[in-house]
């Protein structure tokens, strides 16, 4: 059985990644298992963005019955720490072994990468007056609605909450205000598609009355 080299280490004061690069290097590790640890180590402080991305990501592309589960409850996680202002991700022991194996990482990154870059080069610094902190709160707070929607069993209600979440991201990870707007817009859909669900679930099961 392969032990968790730096998943459970203190992360270092080190630079940001893109998240495409910290991929491209995990990759080459000679590890037989990547863990959810090892990536926010080597992410390093500002963590958050890459982190929402990849947690988002399967729910746009690689949907699976019970994913939004898998992935929605370390999302919220993640985003309330935004909210609560913490300078760097921190996950329990629990979350930080989680991995996978080296092969299988490999595959996935090999094909989500070239994606993955040609969305951060649609990103750049713009129409942003916000400071640090009220940006913050404004993709946490937004983005935590939308991993709740991720993290509930709806039927069909994943994709748009993710997507939402991918666009709050970059647009905080690189200053864009017009992606940022776009994040938002795109979660006040997203609510009132959620909701527009819920309502008729509640119809329909008022009607049986």
């Amino acid at each position: 059985m392969s032990t968790l080299s730096s998943g459970t280490a203190p992360c270092k004061a080190t630079p940001a990644k893109k998240l495409s690069e910290v991929l491209r290097e995990l990759i080459q590790s000679p590890a037989e298992r990547i863990f959810l640890g090892d990536m926010i180590n080597a992410l390093g402080e500002r963590s958050f963005v890459p982190l929402m991305i990849l947690f988002a990501l399967p729910n746009v592309f690689f949907f699976v019955p019970g994913s939004s589960v898998i992935t929605g409850l370390p999302l919220i996680f993640i985003v309330f720490q935004l909210v609560l202002g913490r300078p760097a991700v921190w996950l329990p022991k629990v979350l930080n072994e989680r991995s996978i194996e080296h092969s299988a990482f490999t595959r996935v990154v090999t094909h989500a990468v070239p994606w993955i870059e040609w969305v951060e080069r649609m990103a750049r610094p713009r129409y942003w007056p916000f400071s640090r902190v009220l940006a913050e709160r404004i993709v946490g707070l937004t983005s935590l609605v939308m991993a709740i929607f991720m993290f509930l069993p709806i039927p069909f209600a994943n994709s748009l909450p993710a997507v939402s979440v991918i666009t709050l991201a970059l647009g905080l990870g690189e200053h864009d205000g017009l992606w940022l707007l776009a994040g938002v817009v795109a979660s006040l859909i997203s609510t009132a598609i959620v909701l527009a669900i819920f309502a008729a679930g509640t119809f329909a099961m008022l009607s049986f009355i």
